[in-house]
């Protein structure tokens, strides 16, 4: 996992993180209320905008979330939840590292 190299994409990183952590939630509830036209919003919206970060590990959470609201497999979510939020929290470390040291 690597921060994106470009100037303007590591500028728009810090709020792309903090708006995904606080929406994160949303796929949770989704879930639980096996809302399938939601986690699959949630999950495609996901992929699509990590990968404009170049935030392959991201993305495939999306993917795997956009599978679990196509298969009905609600209990998968809460790991892929855990592991977004995880994946979240390293990149955030990351940045805060990177900004450290310049």
């Amino acid at each position: 996992m690597q921060l994106p190299n470009d100037p303007i994409l590591r500028e728009l990183l810090p709020e792309f993180l903090r708006n995904w952590q606080e929406e994160a939630i949303q796929i949770v509830h989704a879930a639980q209320e096996h809302d399938e036209a939601r986690l699959y919003r949630l999950g495609h919206t996901l992929k699509g905008s990590s990968l404009q970060f170049g935030l392959t590990d991201v993305a495939e959470v999306g993917i795997q979330l956009m599978e679990c609201a196509r298969t009905h497999h609600w209990d998968e979510v809460p790991s892929l939840y855990a592991r977004l939020l995880a994946t979240l929290g390293s990149l955030q470390r990351m940045l805060e590292q990177t900004a450290n040291k310049g």
